[in-house]
């Protein structure tokens, strides 16, 4: 009977995951996804190349996209049958400690709160992973003590060595673990056995990536990088790049967090409690229970540990807090169904489980409910802003990026946004991808630009450094592209680490998209080198013979010319002029704009060329039509120099075309006060008079 239920416990875990078997990526599981692909294609190297704490959680994505591909159908259903199959080893446990009862309860709970949307376990974070191996090596242990089975027992370690190379803070289970050994009279010998297969479990990877030349990234990554957090994080998160300790929060919306985070786990918590209480009245408070409540504890701290409070690490306590749950709550059901004499405080303890347990699910019963939207659940939990921000407008960024770049060009996410990546299905400049601007910044201007080369400032040793140096990507290349999705950036910040320019692309709504811009780049290049140059007139004349010739024949010969003179003299008005000239002989204006307006707002030039260049830029406005631009540009030049002429006649020109007759003799009429021989400003006169008679 007891089989045939715990086949009923497996399927109830797969019903409770229906909901969720559509739901979209979770962000870290796109940087995931992102990353088994780039291990797979052979791009990089995990370690070497990038910077991964969870080696074992690794090898099930990189497993299943080999087998699979990319689409997050197949992750979720794999975390279905995963976390499915941890609630049948949690029905076993309580059925081997409490009775059938218990178990059923045990079951239930677990696969009910296991994929629980409020804490996150609906997207498969890795602390839902963990349960498995932790929940088998513990069951192992059971059975062993029965059996003295030092199979068991090796097998038992294995599990607990491999839960361990899922995330490394299993290891604050071990204490948990060796009292419920003692519980069990386990003899030393299993003691041993236990702790050299899960050392031998951990071994192997070591050795896997010493061969690969990669032994020292390997430790460091998996255990160096989490200690000082861990120890203490209020003296060393600070050295931590942003990225890595996002999750801090203040006191105000730490409590928030707290209390948002525990409303679904308010009965289970409140159950665990009576369970204590019980088991300490009634003298059943074994060194077993102790370990179990060990685990607890450990749990526990594993959410406070590291300054950060993600949902999804409240799925460590699970478990725990289910196993010990299920004592009073099955001591409550066989109380009830041999219909035993209750009294008063009994009485009133239960009507508390059943309140707390309706709260629950009054809150938590809508996330639950199936939606053929996929970002349905989505919506419902965080809102359609959100939705479209984290989501869908990073999926539309990420194609976007694939349908206007080539294969191989590489791009750089400032911000959490694996999405965009993923989607795009472009190389990331920088392996460690989706840092913040600021760590970007902060690294990469660095003589060891290394992510965590800040462990060789907490670890020091003489002579010797944890972290080795590496090669600066941005010496030797650039992004082509680069996006801000979260945290602070400025692309200016960028340009001087790459040396190269960028321009915003405006077709794409979102989060600011900067494009590499080679054009741009060439024309800047002469003020990169000198501010300022002496004029010469040798220059001049060979700039006026060339331009002359060109501007009949070729708009590209004159370009080129123009180039060659500007390098000469980058502060020569007259060049910048001729040069604008060309490009809108090539009616290539928006390079015109990019290259004008970064040497006004960045005051390259003086004032006075300044104000020609705007001048300039408000003709170009005139021949693309763009008249309202053109005249809020004359205006602004106006604003500054009120008696220039040919300011004025442009203007006068504007208000022409817009059928303004009055104002635009009136700027004409000026434009003569000033400069009686302008020949544009008594034609266009001449014109206006001849329309108004």
């Amino acid at each position: 009977m007891e089989y045939t239920i715990s086949l009923f416990i497996f399927i109830f875990g797969i019903i409770t995951w229906i909901p969720f078997l559509k739901t979209p990526y979770g962000q870290d599981q796109a940087g995931n996804a992102y990353l088994a692909d780039q291990v797979l294609k052979k791009k990089i190297a995990l370690f070497k190349d990038k910077t991964v704490y969870t080696i074992g959680h690794f090898l099930h994505v990189i497993v299943l996209q080999y087998l699979f591909g990319k689409d997050n159908k197949y992750c979720n259903w794999f975390m279905c049958l995963w976390c499915s199959l941890s609630a049948v080893i949690v029905y076993w446990i309580v059925y081997n400690l409490f009775g059938l009862t218990s178990a059923i309860i045990a079951g239930v709970l677990f696969a009910l709160y296991i994929v629980n949307p409020r804490i996150g376990g609906n997207w498969g974070p890795i602390e839902s992973l963990l349960a498995l191996p932790s929940l088998a090596s513990l069951l192992l242990i059971i059975q062993a003590s029965k059996t003295d089975s030092y199979l068991l027992i090796a097998l038992s370690g294995m599990f607990f060595g491999y839960a361990i190379l899922i995330k490394q803070t299993t290891i604050l289970y071990l204490p948990g673990y060796l009292l419920m050994m003692i519980g069990r009279d386990i003899s030393l010998t299993s003691y041993l056995i236990f702790g050299g297969s899960a050392f031998l479990t951990n071994l192997i990877p070591l050795l896997y990536y010493w061969k690969k030349n990669a032994f020292w990234e390997y430790l460091a990554c998996n255990w160096l990088v989490m200690i000082p957090s861990a120890v203490n994080p209020k003296k060393y998160n600070k050295l931590y790049p942003k990225m890595m300790v996002r999750g801090e929060m203040d006191n105000k919306t730490k409590k928030h967090v707290l209390l948002n985070n525990s409303l679904s786990l308010f009965p289970v918590l409140f159950v665990t409690t009576i369970s204590s209480i019980s088991f300490i009245v009634n003298y059943n408070f074994s060194i077993f229970y102790l370990g179990l409540f060990a685990c607890l504890l450990a749990s526990i701290w594993m959410i406070f540990m590291r300054g950060t409070l993600f949902p999804h690490y409240w799925l460590y306590m699970i478990p725990w807090l289910v196993i010990l749950a299920s004592y009073s709550l099955g001591e409550i059901v066989s109380n009830l169904h041999t219909g035993s004499n209750l009294n008063t405080l009994q009485l009133s303890g239960i009507s508390a489980i059943c309140g707390v347990f309706l709260f629950a699910i009054i809150v938590d019963y809508k996330f639950y409910i199936p939606h053929r939207d996929p970002y349905g659940f989505l919506r419902k939990f965080y809102g359609d802003n959100f939705v479209n921000a984290n989501y869908k407008g990073t999926i539309d960024i990420g194609k976007y990026i694939k349908k206007t770049t080539n294969p191989d060009d590489k791009i750089l996410v400032c911000g959490w946004a694996p999405y965009i990546i993923l989607y795009s299905e472009r190389s990331s400049f920088c392996p460690d991808f989706c840092l913040y601007a600021e760590d970007y910044l902060e690294i990469y201007n660095k003589s060891n630009p290394a992510l965590l080369d800040f462990l060789n400032s907490i670890f020091k040793f003489n002579n010797f450094k944890i972290i080795k140096q590496k090669e600066n990507l941005f010496k030797t290349g650039f992004p082509e592209i680069i996006v801000f999705a979260d945290g602070k950036g400025d692309i200016k910040d960028f340009e001087k680490l790459t040396g190269i320019y960028y321009s915003k692309d405006e077709h794409m709504r979102g989060y600011p998209l900067y494009r590499a811009d080679r054009e741009l780049t060439e024309l800047m290049s002469p003020y990169d080198k000198t501010s300022n140059v002496e004029k010469n007139e040798e220059v001049k004349l060979e700039r006026n013979e060339s331009f002359e010739s060109s501007e009949k024949q070729d708009w590209n010969t004159a370009l080129k010319t123009a180039k060659q003179l500007l390098k000469k003299d980058p502060q020569n008005i007259e060049h910048l002029s001729i040069l604008g000239d060309c490009l809108m002989g090539l009616g290539n204006y928006k390079l015109l704009f990019r290259f004008y307006n970064r040497l006004i707002e960045n005051k390259i030039v003086p004032t006075t060329s300044r104000l020609e260049l705007l001048n300039k830029l408000g003709e170009a406005y005139c021949s693309l039509n763009k008249f309202k631009d053109a005249e809020a540009l004359f205006h602004k030049i106006l604003i500054l120099n009120h008696n220039n002429s040919t300011v004025l006649n442009n203007l006068g020109f504007v208000y022409s075309k817009q059928n303004e007759s009055r104002k635009a003799s009136e700027c004409f009429r000026k434009t003569l006060e000033l400069d009686p021989n302008n020949e544009d400003a008594i034609f266009n006169l001449d014109q206006i008079k001849a329309q108004c008679s």
